[in-house]
């Protein structure tokens, strides 16, 4: 599943069932040491919607039709809980000192929250429509998701620095999956009947399309200005990438 895997730098996370116990549990591979261990412990909950940046990984602990947030120190291998409430938290993202995650702590549709990590200023953002698919640029300055209202779509950005969020698709986009990293929005798009790949350039307020087939390409992510995603073009889904230029 796309969305139970996640990477920054040398650190790649998913979660996996464990073939001994059965049970789910959230796994942290070392790319540079070949290194694999098992993070959560078998417990309560279903850990799931794993992020990961360069020191901590984030996840949700589903029990009993809520979520909270867990939050885990890779140099320590020390786990604290984030958030714990009756509400449901899921679909966790980290970049450096920010996190982010759906919320629905003030009742009906999904919000996005965003907190600096270890500090204060943290914003639930509840205007109408469900936010959902939150992620945090690797410096953690820009938080993109995808709100839902109606039958429409449209992708958001926040920025910490500035404090505040801004659509940065048009009426026109059916985008249901994003992305983003340094200055870059990818995201997918059913606008023209079928998925393509955007690119939103932050610095100068331009969107791009990157691909125009009538193959299905999605979930994309980016990272040093590198594009990748899965397309179904030869008639089964494969992995692709391109420079944004």
């Amino acid at each position: 599943m796309p969305r139970q895997l996640a990477i920054a730098g040398n650190n790649a996370v998913w979660s996996g069932t464990n073939p001994q116990t059965g049970r789910v549990n959230i796994y942290l591979y070392d790319i540079a040491t070949a290194r694999l261990q098992q993070v959560t412990k078998d417990g309560p909950g279903t850990p799931l919607d794993p992020g990961v940046s360069q020191d901590y990984i984030i996840w949700t602990n589903l029990t009993d039709g809520s979520g909270d947030v867990d939050l885990y120190r890779i140099a320590s291998g020390t786990t604290t809980p984030l958030v714990s409430a009756p509400s449901y938290q899921m679909e966790t993202a980290i970049g450096r000192n920010t996190t982010a995650w759906v919320d629905n702590t003030t009742g009906g549709d999904f919000d996005i929250a965003i907190s600096p990590l270890g500090g204060s200023g943290g914003v639930i953002l509840s205007e109408p429509g469900d936010d959902r698919y939150p992620d945090v640029s690797s410096d953690g300055q820009y938080v993109a998701w995808i709100k839902f209202l109606e039958n429409r779509s449209a992708v958001y950005l926040y920025d910490m620095a500035k404090g505040n969020a801004t659509r940065i698709t048009g009426e026109s986009a059916r985008p249901d999956s994003v992305a983003v990293d340094g200055n870059l929005v990818v995201y997918s798009d059913l606008r023209n009947g079928n998925h393509d790949i955007y690119v939103y350039t932050i610095g100068t307020g331009t969107e791009t399309q990157v691909t125009q087939d009538p193959y299905d390409q999605s979930y994309p992510d980016v990272s040093g200005g590198m594009i990748v995603w899965m397309g179904n073009n030869t008639g089964r889904w494969d992995i692709y990438r391109t420079s944004a230029g």
